[in-house]
């Protein structure tokens, strides 16, 4: 038989169908029978999003005379474990009763939604690549602050506006101008930037170029003829 009462079961499975973005489906319940845990709540699709009702002991900070660890007391206090919190990905809230820590997984919900709207994920084989990237840049220039010499400067912008060209020539899409104010931009930033950061700034711009593979091969290709060439 679970620790709490099934009224106190139904008022949290009631919690959740408030919401207008998960359903009862969304989530796998435990309620436990005995232990710490009164209640555990895991979205199934990614595990490690839960909501806990704990009742825990916590020291309630009162020290005897003798101010040891020791005389220190301590109480039992229920406890919301919330993955994710407001602010943090982790967060532990005290409450008076069972029935405060039910009216909190509303709001649990609403930084679960915001969360996987806003999920962000490192793409290991990009990192990887960028590192490589980064490692030819500091073989190639060994001054970080050394800058584009005029002639160099020329060279580039030729280069730069030749392939723009080439872009606009291909049927307009967000992605076609997105390359061009790439290229726009970089070509400004000639007049001003170190060598070794331009390079990689123009890089990494290139690789952000989404929904059209053929043109972002082609602007990675045709940078990479640049960096290769250049003196």
């Amino acid at each position: 038989m679970p620790i709490i009462r099934n009224t106190k079961i139904q008022n949290i499975k009631n919690e959740i169908n408030k919401s207008k973005v998960f359903s009862i489906n969304d989530f796998k319940f435990e309620f436990p029978d005995d232990g710490n845990v009164l209640a555990s709540i895991h979205f199934r699709a990614l595990p490690n999003y839960s909501f806990n009702i704990e009742e825990n002991t916590v020291s309630n900070g009162i020290y005897d005379f003798a101010n040891t660890l020791a005389n220190k007391e301590y109480e039992k206090v229920l406890q919301t474990i919330e993955k994710p919190g407001k602010d943090k990905n982790i967060e532990i809230n005290n409450h008076e009763n069972i029935d405060e820590c039910i009216e909190t997984i509303y709001s649990w919900l609403i930084y679960l939604d915001e969360d996987l709207k806003n999920n962000i994920e490192f793409d290991i084989d990009d990192i990887a690549d960028i590192e490589d990237f980064e490692i030819k840049l500091n073989e190639k220039f060994t001054n970080d602050t050394e800058k584009f010499t005029e002639s160099e400067k020329v060279e580039l912008t030729n280069r730069l506006e030749e392939l723009q060209k080439r872009i606009e020539k291909l049927e307009e899409s967000s992605s076609s101008k997105k390359s061009i104010e790439i290229l726009e931009q970089s070509k400004n930033e000639l007049q001003t930037y170190p060598k070794k950061s331009w390079w990689l700034k123009f890089y990494n711009r290139t690789r952000s170029v989404k929904n059209v593979l053929e043109l972002s091969n082609e602007l990675q290709n045709q940078f990479m003829t640049l960096l290769e060439n250049f003196k």
